[in-house]
């Protein structure tokens, strides 16, 4: 779960903070030419035609900023991992950076390289990155290190990572145990419409804190959303087995509490 959400980070991530490199490159251009010298020697340009990139590879000798967007077309386009890092650590050699440093962790996480990866990370903490707390928090998860894991994921809640709040629900649950901050991190999540949330409490609820009115609620909520009436109370019903005078009671908490930034407002037929 963790891992999955990651990935999803790491790609707006990427997306997010080339736009920002792009602008910063249109705005030097207009001012003065930089001229960058590399400390390592430019990767083959294996792929680069056949991607549409081959000028960056000529405008990457001497700019790091196309170097750093070759190694994401690597990393993105053809989840060639150890190319995007050549790319990343020549960028990086000739102007070292937070993005750089994170998208080389990154791609070392996905070759399972973690002690590097850690050590590329802890540069872009040291260069100002916040993004790479739930970076971190992914590798020590892979490990089975949840306490660093927590850390970690408590630093990225604490930075305003919109996806820390679930991933943090998700390890209290199920890797710690402690239901009670599951429950805290889950409704957090909930605040931004995290719509996993809100089928992750349900379940939280119905298995482990054994309320079944709030169990209903949750579920009931997400009627109208990616869960259809026949799906949730068809979870409610045959699977929980929870009596239909309960799924009313839930249905009344998710239409009168504020705690439900979302409400099913229809009839539930019962």
């Amino acid at each position: 779960m963790i891992k999955g959400i990651i990935k999803v980070i790491l790609l707006l991530l990427l997306t997010l903070t080339f736009s920002a490199c792009e602008e910063k490159s249109s705005q030097e251009s207009k001012t003065q030419e930089i001229v960058y010298i590399a400390t390592l020697p430019i990767p083959e340009s294996e792929n680069l035609r056949k991607m549409g990139l081959i000028s960056l590879w000529y405008d990457a000798k001497y700019d790091p900023i196309p170097a750093t967007q070759i190694g994401y077309a690597y990393a993105n386009k053809l989840q060639d991992y150890e190319k995007a890092l050549q790319w990343f650590e020549y960028s990086n050699s000739m102007k070292p950076t937070a993005d750089n440093s994170a998208y080389a962790c990154s791609a070392l996480q996905q070759l399972k390289q973690y002690e590097k990866a850690l050590t590329w990370c802890n540069n872009a903490i040291s260069l100002g990155s916040t993004q790479v707390f739930i970076v971190l928090a992914s590798i020590y998860n892979e490990q089975e290190n949840y306490q660093e894991t927590e850390k970690w994921l408590l630093k990225a809640f604490d930075s305003k990572n919109k996806d820390a709040p679930i991933s943090l629900g998700y390890l209290y649950a199920n890797n710690l145990k402690d239901y009670v901050k599951a429950e805290q991190y889950y409704k957090e999540a909930i605040k931004i419409r995290d719509l996993e949330a809100f089928h992750n409490l349900s379940r939280l609820y119905h298995h482990n804190l054994h309320d079944d009115i709030k169990a209903s609620a949750y579920a009931i909520a997400l009627i109208g959303t990616k869960y259809s009436q026949r799906s949730v109370l068809k979870i409610l019903q045959k699977e929980r087995k929870i009596p239909n005078e309960t799924i009313k009671k839930g249905y009344e908490l998710q239409l009168t509490s504020d705690e439900f930034p979302i409400k099913f407002k229809g009839d539930l037929g019962l």
